[in-house]
């Protein structure tokens, strides 16, 4: 018997390369993510605030519905 599907994530972080593979990028639901994205729920997507290279993916603009990200 399969077991269902889990539900999407509502939120993707993509994250950089090399050692300490920081965030780079956040996306929405709704928008493919790129390289290496990990599901995310609001609390980590929101956590994004504190790091300084992190930006909104410009396609999907979570930063509007988050309301917390500069770009």
């Amino acid at each position: 018997m399969r077991r269902p599907r889990p539900a999407p994530a509502d939120w993707w972080i993509e994250y950089g390369r090399g050692l300490q593979q920081t965030p780079t990028r956040v996306h929405t639901s709704a928008c493919p993510p790129g390289n290496r994205p990990r599901p995310a729920d609001r609390q980590p997507a929101e956590t994004l605030r504190a790091v300084p290279d992190a930006i909104a993916c410009p396609l999907c603009r979570p930063d509007r519905e988050l309301g917390l990200l500069d770009q």
